[in-house]
């Protein structure tokens, strides 16, 4: 499987049957045959077969969760830059909640400024040519405490399409870089990554994202990662093979 799998594929790629799986994306059923329709690494996940393209563009859906700056106002909110085609909206009403929003009489700068970074949730996608958001959730959502104005953190930005590689298999990569570098991480879908605590521990997540974007390629990727937070490579291969014997 793994000589199948996690290869690097390019437009018209075939790709091999393997029983019953699903299609995500960037790949195309052609008659009997599955074809790569970009260059990336191929993926197996929850019998789910897809591409991770090489480089792509952030594509906002309902339900993400974004980290944003501000870069406007508009009459009756902000206007929020993603790093996609088109900005996201917040709407003042939805921000100030139990207030009720009078354009004539609050200033939408006493709440929010420009260049503030926001954390919310899309909501809608291209709602009168932005991306509807919203910084109200359920009690339960483990984004509820990120939502809203984000100050005093440490800022990584990263192709949205290096998030897989980051994340990991079931979030095992991840979980492994969170408990051995002390302090708050923060991941949003278009591709922000924030740290709050020691900066010596910040430049070490700093070092260990960087080389996942330049080696996302690369098979021996778990073994560098390992290497750089102390640990032998059969510590983190254990932990990658546990999501795998879950999937």
């Amino acid at each position: 499987m793994k000589e199948e799998f996690e290869r690097i594929v390019v437009p018209g790629s075939i790709i091999k049957r393997v029983g019953r799986v699903r299609l995500g994306e960037y790949i195309s059923n052609i008659g009997r045959t599955y074809v790569s329709t970009l260059l990336g690494v191929l993926y197996k996940l929850n019998n789910e077969v897809g591409v991770i393209p090489y480089k792509d563009i952030y594509k906002p859906k309902p339900g993400d969760y974004i980290i944003g700056i501000v870069v406007s106002y508009a009459p009756s909110g902000w206007v929020i830059e993603l790093g996609t085609y088109t900005k996201g909206f917040l709407p003042a009403q939805d921000y100030l909640k139990d207030i009720r929003f009078n354009p004539r009489k609050i200033e939408l700068s006493n709440y929010i400024k420009v260049g503030d970074m926001v954390g919310a949730k899309i909501i809608e996608v291209n709602r009168h040519g932005y991306f509807l958001l919203t910084t109200r959730t359920n009690v339960k959502d483990k984004q509820k405490k990120h939502l809203g104005v984000l100050k005093d953190y440490y800022i990584i930005k990263v192709s949205s399409t290096k998030l897989p590689r980051i994340i990991g298999r079931k979030g095992n990569m991840i979980k492994i870089i969170k408990e051995k570098i002390d302090g708050e991480i923060i991941i949003a879908q278009n591709g922000v990554i924030l740290y709050k605590g020691e900066y010596n521990n910040f430049k070490l997540l700093q070092k260990i994202v960087e080389l996942i974007v330049y080696k996302t390629f690369a098979s021996s990727l778990t073994d560098a990662v390992a290497s750089i937070l102390g640990l032998p490579a059969s510590e983190v291969n254990k932990e990658q093979e546990v999501g795998d014997e879950n999937e």
